[in-house]
């Protein structure tokens, strides 16, 4: 079956999802972008590459110092895209990506793969209709504002259109359809993806979004959760941002009735020069469930396509639930402090402490990556302090650096803190 995803957008819009993307629409670092294709090989043909080194340090994932479990990894990757625009209507864009971890230290032997993996592979019809319509069919990424929703590349079909100043989404897709590493024989997801959104901008400041989105579970697990989701966000001011991602879920867990909900919300308030600090206080709340033996889940759930990463009012995107702890936002309560500032135009500095709160006592973490499980017997997980650092100042070179900081709460008796170090170094031509 394949399997096609119809989004509804402005067509104009359309250019921040494909491979040759305008630098304007790209004024800070997102590992997850494609390649810019701007080096001519042949009419019609243009080329673009990547070289990224990845280092993470990761050390008491189980919150016990008595254990060795440290993990240090250093992953360089290629990228490679690939763009043949033959008139203004059409595209095909491909991107490939060859990867390898190393693993400096880990408690225990993995096998650390090279990676030779399909990342985008689609054609591109725009402009269609007196310029309201497009079309985007196979591979493709898939990515929101706050990455709240999703970052994925997808098997899809899209069709995107503009009618003034709404856009409008409808798709269907699916995580690997095809082979996605050319390397390794994976199991292929079986969960098709159909997504019905909308969006409205008040003028050049401010966008309000609907949107609608199922994700059918063809497995032996049967899920079939449905998001029904606002989402806003936009400048209330010349110094005052905000965001709001408020959600229901809903549909069947199995032979159990699913009924969450969600928001997430925050306002970052930037000062003048010198320096433009910032300052920036988020809630966000997952619901849970009171009552693991009903027929009933009130557990909120995320879509396990999100990626959780935005930024503030700095230059580099960053894990905004916690760089290491990283958790999926169910059955949480977290609370978030951020200051920054910007040394130079195109560099920031961000300190954010977030805190920790489980709505319903209970011994895991949905997504998080502690190998150490809280007790069940308090709400209270714990802490965690990150500052980021991102330099964009030398062209074509992104340089990141987080360091990440985890103080368990009474939830983990007897637990010793968890630290992170990860530095990222890009070069895009």
């Amino acid at each position: 079956m394949l399997l096609a995803v119809v989004i509804i957008a402005p067509v104009n819009s359309v250019a921040a999802q494909h491979g040759a993307r305008e630098a304007a629409l790209r004024p800070n670092f997102d590992p997850g972008a494609p390649p810019q294709t701007r080096l001519r090989l042949a009419p019609y043909l243009t080329f673009g590459a990547k070289i990224e080194l990845d280092y993470e340090f990761v050390r008491n994932l189980d919150l016990n110092d008595a254990e060795d479990d440290n993990l240090s990894l250093l992953t360089p990757e290629v990228e490679l895209a690939f763009s043949f625009d033959p008139t203004r209507h059409l595209q095909a864009f491909l991107n490939f990506e060859l990867s390898q971890e190393l693993a400096l230290a880990e408690p225990q032997d993995r096998e650390r793969r090279l990676r030779v993996e399909l990342k985008e592979a689609f054609l591109f019809l725009k402009d269609l209709a007196a310029g309201r319509l497009a079309l985007q069919i196979r591979r493709q990424r898939f990515n929101d504002d706050r990455e709240w929703l999703y970052d994925e590349e997808l098997d899809a079909v899209r069709l995107f259109s503009r009618l003034a100043a709404l856009e409008l989404q409808l798709s269907v897709s699916r995580n690997g359809l095809f082979r996605k590493d050319f390397l390794d024989e994976e199991s292929k997801e079986l969960i098709n993806n159909y997504l019905l959104y909308g969006r409205y901008r008040l003028g050049e400041e401010v966008a309000l979004a609907a949107y609608v989105f199922l994700r059918d579970d063809r497995s032996p697990e049967r899920q079939l959760p449905i998001f029904f989701g606002l989402h806003s966000s936009g400048d209330l001011s010349d110094n005052l941002g905000y965001w709001l991602e408020l959600a229901h879920v809903r549909g069947r867990d199995g032979s159990r009735k699913i009924r969450g909900w969600g928001i997430d919300a925050g306002l970052t308030y930037e000062f003048g020069p010198p320096l433009r600090p910032s300052v920036t206080v988020a809630y966000a709340f997952g619901s849970g469930d009171g009552d693991p033996s009903d027929r009933v889940d009130r557990r909120f759930r995320q879509t396990d396509l999100q990626e959780n990463e935005a930024r503030f009012s700095g230059v580099t995107r960053f894990k905004y639930y916690g760089e290491l702890l990283d958790p999926e936002l169910s059955n949480l309560l977290i609370f978030t402090g951020g200051i920054g500032i910007r040394p130079t135009r195109r560099s920031s500095v961000d300190l954010v402490y977030h805190y920790y709160l489980q709505d319903k006592a209970t011994t895991g973490i949905r997504g998080a990556e502690l190998d150490a499980d809280p007790s069940g017997l308090s709400k209270r997980l714990g802490s965690e302090i990150d500052v980021v650092m991102g330099y964009e100042e030398l062209k074509d070179i992104d340089v990141k650096l987080v360091l990440g900081y985890f103080i368990p709460g009474r939830a983990f008796p007897k637990a010793d803190s968890g630290y992170f170090v990860n530095f990222e170094i890009g070069w895009e031509f």
